[in-house]
């Protein structure tokens, strides 16, 4: 199967450009919200159709996207893609550098159910020391995940940074009322340098994406050879 890295910036004709307030509104939760819906459109050609497809926002308001087709032609809501095709030729020992920003979750014992890497562990320290430790705890936590996460996924991470580390709460959970419905997931952004210790296992991964989240702008893994 072919997969494209697709480069996406909205329409500017004035019917789309409305549509902008969405994306610039403070509530991090409901903008990610309004970029999902909004990407859902570049792809989907059925009402019914799963979400087959991977995407991140820019910083320069674009979005990146990989998936198993190019995006639909004829969309009135975006300008004309950047397509590329996707098949980068990997073997054992190879260096890269990436940038992932991922929901990074793990199964607790004692509770039987996943939770955030990273929120876990600043939930447990002291209210008044959160903010102190919140990043010291995002670099030990997302090393450890990462590391875990190449164990099965074909590589080993040679270093990691933790750029940054936040929470959103999503809009479209239970009654926005009730903070309780509207659940936080953590958003950990990471960059470093991996060694490829199995291609296929690795570009395997890398097309599903990793950690959860995905929907809203998490799991795309950007890769590039180190120099």
């Amino acid at each position: 199967m072919n997969w494209y890295l697709s480069k996406i910036r909205l329409s500017r004709s004035p019917a789309v450009r409305v549509l902008e307030e969405s994306l610039r509104q403070p509530d991090a939760g409901k903008r990610r919200s309004a970029q999902h819906h909004m990407l859902w459109s570049a792809f989907a050609t059925d009402p019914n159709q799963k979400r087959d497809f991977l995407w991140r926002a820019e910083s320069d308001g674009s979005f990146l996207t990989l998936s198993p087709r190019p995006p639909r032609e004829g969309n009135e809501l975006f300008a004309k893609p950047d397509v590329k095709l996707f098949a980068p030729s990997l073997e054992v020992g190879d260096l890269l550098d990436f940038q992932l920003q991922v929901n990074a979750t793990r199964m607790k014992r004692g509770i039987g159910k996943r939770v955030d890497v990273v929120l876990d562990v600043i939930c447990s320290v002291p209210k008044q020391e959160r903010a102190k430790e919140r990043m010291a705890i995002a670099q030990k936590e997302g090393c450890a995940w990462l590391k875990r996460q190449g164990e099965k996924a074909g590589f080993t991470p040679h270093y990691v940074s933790a750029d940054d580390y936040h929470t959103e709460t999503l809009p479209r959970f239970g009654n926005e009322a009730k903070r309780r419905n509207r659940p936080d997931f953590g958003i950990l952004d990471l960059s470093g340098q991996l060694e490829v210790t199995d291609p296929g296992a690795f570009l395997a991964q890398l097309v599903k994406g990793f950690g959860r989240a995905k929907a809203f702008g998490c799991g795309l893994m950007l890769i590039r050879r180190a120099l």
